[in-house]
């Protein structure tokens, strides 16, 4: 029997301790890769939903235990957090949906695609159930030879301007809801006021 022509050797695809080191410190991976930018995005407007979740569940308590007078105030505040989380939770799954038609420039860009993959169901399906737990594991594989993304939590000032964004946009919404049901009930409503 000959020898086939495949006797190339395959580059190694696994790093050193150094390099591993490196690729996880910050800065020093490329900020360029466009999977890694919309990791950073998605991350972003994930916890600024969490915390406006959280926001709108106080404010629930505190519709559910107002008397009558403050009730209604109350109620005000609290579609505004509702219809606030909801553009927070529409923004990051408008970033994953971007996930399909970004191509990963790096093993690095690998690395985020999977972490949006496995960190958009946790909150949904049974992290125990098919394919969770096979997807982290490649994830973990990867980033023991890849390195991993240092994702921080964005500063305190950029949730709440986030916050700020998305609660104004839901009052601007809840307006608009108020003022289309008074024009439907047949209030005398000018349509050059509505979206003013």
């Amino acid at each position: 029997m000959t020898d086939s022509d495949n006797s190339t050797t395959l580059p190694s695809v696994t790093t050193s301790r150094r390099d591993h080191q490196t690729a996880n410190a910050p800065g020093h991976f490329d900020d360029t890769d466009p999977a890694i930018l919309l990791l950073r995005g998605w991350s972003r407007a994930q916890h600024v939903s969490h915390v406006l979740c959280r926001l709108q569940q106080r404010l629930e308590r505190r519709v559910l235990n107002a008397a009558s007078p403050d009730a209604m105030d109350k109620k005000v505040g609290y579609s505004i957090a509702c219809q606030a989380e909801v553009e927070a939770t529409t923004a990051a799954l408008k970033l994953q949906d971007k996930l399909p038609h970004i191509q990963a420039r790096s093993l690095l860009g690998i690395v985020a695609k999977l972490e949006i993959i496995a960190g958009a169901d946790r909150d949904i399906d049974d992290p125990t159930d098919f394919p969770w737990p096979h997807i982290s594991s490649v994830l973990d594989d990867l980033k023991k030879i890849a390195g991993s993304l240092p994702l921080e939590r964005p500063e305190r000032s950029v949730v709440q301007a986030d916050c700020r964004q998305y609660q104004a946009r839901a009052a601007y919404l809840i307006g608009l809801e108020n003022q289309a049901t008074n024009l439907h009930l047949g209030s005398p409503v000018h349509p050059s006021r509505i979206g003013s």
